[in-house]
């Protein structure tokens, strides 16, 4: 029938004709645009809009159908550093946080870098992976690893690149700072390091190179009796004397890095990082064998299946040189099942025998079971005595942010319950009956005299309060593990949504915003717990337990509103707030220390037949008043959350 629309530039037109008589034609902006026939009845044409017109299909000099287009300019993206990049905090990995917006969302982002000391050198661009979902505006942090690149330790100038799917590019400002370096203490890889860094400031200039190895050569005790590093150093040594091509200083300072990590960890770390990346890659030739079955992805299965097996023999070898060479002896656990060379080299073997008969199910199976043993030898083997305390550290923090995390589910919860409080106080002024809720509603009330407006303005300062904690807990626990839950981020956007409600006066909307946030943080809770089973394993005795002996103690994760405590003569300023031992569940057991918010702690019992009868009678109460529909609206929503866990 026609009409106007308004459509993005760049956008497909396409027009069908079927069915009369004659050849139609059509006009775009008074331009003439061909139509391709299709059969005798039967015409299509296909074209990208780019600029305003009206679209006139005709035939035979009759108009069969007009449309007026308006096209929407596609502007560039705009993208930005929301703070300026740098090192992480407590860790060695480069923190770049951006913010990125589009019409359309941004399509890809990346951050290059280039040395400040060579300009002109070819930058180092890394992919920063942007919201599956194309979102106008989007931001966040990505943690990159550069302490093994040749630039570790020298200062930088990075900036962002972002592109839509229109192909347009914007850039960000130039932001310096100096990529994190891992430090070394054995003396002979810190030479290694310094030359290596030498190297990348002027390649051209070699002789400081040269002149380090070289010292190090004329002082093989530094490298303590090490024949295959001294070996390996002669062999850098001759490749930048001898070697003038550009792929020299590359290759050298490659092998010069392995061989600090050599000097520094032992064969031990370097052959478990090869057997790493070989699990990789028959996860990988396990995946194009079955999703594209052939002889070819049977063979190349086969073969990176025999690369596992010597992977693993060169690791086991190392790891037994590493324990005869240390002294070191495995924790002491009789539950434990012992793994030994042969056993994995059994387990690699069966599977390859299974993917050679073509049994890939039985090779799939067999690998699981190979797997589970490769991540009981890497989580079980001993460790160096400062490798132990920084892992127990992290778990300590970690465990820190499960614990904050309960409270401020709590915390949380009484925001709710106020704001639920104030709905049903305006809805039945003179009702004089109180919700059922975790928290007294009025007790927000009372404290300002009584006046919702007062309350709502004290519940966004602790709302407010409570986000900033959640970001602080966000980037600790960021840090500790090296990841941050998502559900945290949605956690974290619910609650500006229910300050921003509270600002405007809107109960209704904050309580729903409180709600959802609630929800995101006990999700986050399971998510936090499941990355440290993934990172730390299990806990070792005694590690959960904070510096005051309360388990799973809150140190380092304070939660303030702006008044410390005891300011006004009482504790706890953030209305909600309950200590750990007061803290029960609706059928009055305390709560324990887990993520789901279940009785998770050790005091855990079968409730007695009393104690189950009262939850019955607690359960048929709340159905009995879901069942009252007169109730009002708020009222109804709170019985059904309260029925939800059972």
């Amino acid at each position: 029938e026609g009409g106007a629309a308004r459509v993005p530039a760049g956008s497909h037109l396409t027009i069908s004709v079927t069915g009369g008589e004659g050849e139609p034609t059509l006009a775009i902006a008074g331009k003439p645009s061909p139509l391709r026939k299709l059969d005798a009845l039967s015409f299509q044409a296909d074209t990208d809009l780019a600029a305003d017109g009206i679209v006139d299909l005709r035939r035979q000099g009759h108009a069969l159908a007009s449309w007026q287009l308006t096209v929407i300019p596609d502007r560039p993206p705009v993208v930005a550093w929301a703070e300026p990049p740098g090192r992480a905090p407590r860790t060695l990995q480069t923190r770049l946080p951006w913010r990125a917006g589009d019409d359309y969302g941004v399509t890809v982002l990346q951050a290059e870098m280039r040395l400040q000391a060579r300009p002109h050198a070819p930058p180092l661009t890394v992919a920063i992976p942007v919201p599956a979902t194309a979102a106008r505006e989007a931001h966040g942090v990505s943690l990159q690893d550069f302490t093994s690149h040749p630039w570790a330790g020298l200062e930088v100038t990075a900036r962002l690149v972002a592109r839509d799917a229109a192909g347009q590019t914007a850039t960000s400002e130039d932001a310096r700072f100096t990529l994190p370096e891992r430090p070394f203490e054995n003396p002979a890889a810190r030479a290694l390091v310094a030359a290596r860094k030498s190297l990348s400031l002027d390649p051209d200039d070699r002789d400081p190179a040269i002149g380090a190895v070289n010292d190090l050569l004329q002082h093989p005790e530094l490298l303590g009796d090490d024949s295959a590093a001294f070996l390996n150093l002669a062999a850098i040594s001759a490749l930048l004397v001898r070697e003038r091509g550009a792929d020299a200083v590359p290759e050298a300072q490659a092998r010069m890095w392995d061989l600090a990590l050599h000097l520094e960890e032992g064969a031990a770390e370097l052959t478990a990082r090869a057997l790493e990346r070989a699990r990789e890659a028959v996860r990988e030739a396990m995946d194009r064998a079955t999703q594209s079955p052939s002889d070819q992805a049977s063979k190349d299965l086969e073969e990176r299946l025999k690369q596992l097996e010597d992977a693993i023999q060169r690791h086991m070898e190392a790891l037994a040189e590493q324990a005869r060479r240390e002294n070191a002896v495995a924790p002491n656990d009789p539950n434990a099942p012992q793994l030994s060379s042969r056993d994995l080299q059994r387990m690699a073997e069966e599977a390859r025998e299974a993917a050679r008969a073509g049994k890939l199910d039985e090779a799939r199976r067999r690998m699981a079971e190979l797997e589970q043993m490769l991540d009981r030898l890497r989580n079980g083997r001993p460790m160096r005595g400062g490798e132990q305390r920084r892992n127990a550290e992290q778990r300590q923090k970690a465990r820190q942010g499960q614990s904050a995390l309960q409270d401020m589910v709590g915390r949380e919860g009484g925001l709710l319950d106020h704001a639920q409080g104030r709905q049903n106080g305006a809805e039945q002024p003179s009702a004089g009956r109180t919700p059922p809720s975790r928290a007294k509603p009025n007790a927000g009330r009372e404290a300002n005299g009584g006046d919702p407006a007062a309350q709502r303005e004290a519940d966004r300062r602790v709302q407010q309060a409570l986000r900033r904690a959640l970001g602080e807990l966000m980037q600790q626990f960021g840090d500790a593990t090296g990841q941050v839950p998502p559900s945290l981020g949605e956690a974290e956007s619910a609650m500006r949504e229910a300050g921003e409600a509270l600002a405007n006066g809107q109960d209704e909307q904050a309580g729903s915003a409180q709600g959802r946030a609630i929800e995101a943080l006990q999700k986050g809770g399971q998510q936090m717990a499941e990355a440290m089973a993934k990172q730390f394993g299990p806990g070792q005795p005694g590690e959960a337990e904070g510096d005051d002996g309360d388990p799973g103690g809150t140190t380092g994760f304070s939660l303030q509103d702006g008044r410390s405590d005891g300011e006004d003569g009482s504790q706890g300023t953030i209305p909600g707030q309950r200590g750990r031992q007061g803290r029960r569940d609706p059928l009055g057991r305390q709560v324990g220390q887990g993520t789901s918010g279940a009785d998770e702690g050790s005091d855990v019992k079968v409730p007695e037949e009393m104690e189950r009868q009262r939850g019955r009678a607690i359960q048929e109460e709340l159905r009995r008043r879901g069942a009252d529909r007169a109730r009002p609206q708020q009222e109804l929503d709170y019985i059904d959350r309260l029925l939800k866990p059972f």
